[in-house]
């Protein structure tokens, strides 16, 4: 179990810098809920692990050796939040921002990422 909000957006963050299906799955299943959503510029609605997983892996197709940081801790409250992210790709870095709501159990139920 996820003990914090800290801890919830470290392992989000850190699973998007694996290279396989497996990695994938097994790392957003530790802090994505079952029903949880995902949109960003490009998608307009991804939904549960496997949802995310594949497009995390058909990102890591698209931009191999591509890392993601977290560039500011997440302010939270009330099951909500966001935090500040950059990606370093081979044509410089990207930053980015994720607005975020969890559950009880420090998972991610919806997450809306701008870029």
């Amino acid at each position: 179990m996820i003990p914090s909000v800290e801890t919830m957006i470290e392992q989000y963050v850190d699973t998007w810098n694996a290279s396989s299906l497996e990695a994938y799955k097994a790392g957003f299943a530790a802090c994505w809920a079952p029903e949880a959503t995902y949109t960003d510029p490009g998608h307009a609605l991804i939904q549960g692990v496997d949802g995310i997983a594949d497009l995390a892996l058909h990102s890591w197709n698209q931009l191999p050796g591509r890392k993601f940081n977290i560039l500011k801790r997440p302010v939270f409250h009330h099951n909500s939040g966001k935090y500040y992210w950059t990606v370093a790709l081979p044509e410089g870095p990207r930053q980015g921002l994720d607005y975020f709501e969890f559950n009880d159990q420090f998972q991610i139920t919806r997450l809306v990422s701008f870029f």
